[in-house]
C-alpha cells in the first residue's frame, strides 16, 4: 500500500464554470470543483491509500471519459474495470482503477 500522493497526476481539464462532465454507458454526471481552472488527478489503483478528507463522489464499473469545455480529455477503456472518483477541496481529485483481474 502506498499513498496517493506517490502516484502520477494526469491533466483532466479546464473549464470557466468549475465542472468537468463524466461519461460512461451507464450514467453521466459532473466533476464539481471549488474555483474555475485547470484540473489534474492522481490516478491511482487499488493498493492506494486514499486520506480521509477526501469524499467518493462517483464510481461505475464500466469506462470512463471525462470531458471539458473544448472536448475528451481523460479516458480509459477497461471494460469490467472499476472507477472510483474522489474529490477534496478546491481542486483536489483522485481518479481510482480498480482493474477487471483483481
Amino acid at each position: 500500500m502506498k499513498s496517493y500522493k506517490e502516484y502520477e497526476k494526469a491533466f483532466i481539464g479546464e473549464n470557466d464554470v468549475a465542472r468537468l462532465i463524466i461519461d460512461t454507458p451507464i450514467k453521466c454526471d459532473y466533476l464539481y470543483f471549488g474555483e474555475d481552472g485547470a484540473y489534474d488527478a492522481y490516478i491511482v489503483d487499488e493498493n492506494a491509500i486514499i486520506g480521509d478528507h477526501y469524499t467518493k463522489v462517483f464510481e461505475s464499473n464500466t469506462w470512463l471519459k471525462i470531458y471539458d469545455r473544448t472536448g475528451l480529455q481523460f479516458s480509459d477503456f477497461g471494460y469490467g474495470n472499476k472507477y472510483k472518483i474522489y474529490r477534496a477541496g478546491d481542486f483536489g481529485c483522485i481518479i481510482q482503477i480498480i482493474k477487471e483481474d483483481k
